[in-house]
């Protein structure tokens, strides 16, 4: 789902797609990956090895979400579709929150984690 999110951030932002890497390690019957997406020139890593390459690509496209929703000149995008993301993966919509451009990014994320305590 977090991938999904940052190609659609890259192409509301007009920039280039995501591109991802990925390190396996491991013997063949217990692989483990890592990966890295690499988004408008900035590079951001899985924190860990996850067991597909695709956990470790979501893995990498959050963190890149993460960080992009509190700065960069597309911030509030980015905090609104984080936002989004995380509605749709808690099964609540994103219409049950008030996403607008004057509040700052930080406050959506703490209004979201304050209805879910």
């Amino acid at each position: 789902m977090y991938k999904n999110q940052l190609q659609e951030l890259a192409q509301r932002s007009c920039f280039n797609l995501p591109s991802y890497t990925c390190i396996r390690e491991g013997p063949d019957h217990a692989p483990r990956f890592k990966a890295a997406v690499n988004f408008n020139g900035e590079t951001f890593e899985s924190p860990s090895f996850c067991t597909t390459l695709r956990q470790a690509e979501h893995s990498a496209a959050e963190v890149a979400l993460n960080a992009l929703s509190t700065r960069g000149p597309s911030h509030s995008l980015a905090a609104r579709i984080l936002v989004s993301c995380v509605c749709v993966c808690t099964r609540v919509r994103a219409c049950d929150f008030l996403l607008d451009a004057r509040v700052p990014p930080e406050s959506l994320l703490i209004l979201v984690d304050a209805h879910f305590v």
